[in-house]
């Protein structure tokens, strides 16, 4: 009985370790507007949340989604230098996959719109 329970809990244990390395192998994704390449072969994605624009590294596939609406795949990684800095201008995406979403892409202004309504509140 006891060899029977030992064997189980064995098991378990180890269905759980691959759980876990097969979700941080996953990668982070993102959408939006894929603008580049600059001089230094990088790109810019901009999107809601992004409104500035995150800096992204990649291989070839890149060029194929440039002024487009993309998903990336990959994973974040500190900027070189960046120390003090915060949010999108401390790290960069590094895409290891691209997919093109739509051809034509409507980057968002830099800034968040104000509604109608608190406009309308502010003016009184």
């Amino acid at each position: 009985m006891a060899a029977c329970v030992g064997t189980l809990s064995l098991w378990c244990v180890a269905q759980d370790q691959a759980t876990t390395s097969a979700s941080t192998n996953k990668g982070t994704t993102l959408i939006g507007c894929l603008a580049g390449p600059d001089v230094d072969d990088h790109y810019t994605l901009t999107s809601m949340q992004h409104r500035l624009g995150v800096d992204v590294i990649g291989g070839d596939e890149l060029k194929t989604g440039a002024g487009a609406k993309v998903k990336l795949t990959g994973s974040w990684e500190a900027l070189p230098g960046a120390e003090g800095k915060k949010g999108d201008a401390a790290k960069r995406f590094k895409a290891t996959a691209v997919s093109v979403m739509e051809e034509r892409c409507t980057v968002p202004s830099p800034t968040t719109p104000v509604s109608k309504k608190k406009a309308k509140d502010s003016s009184k």
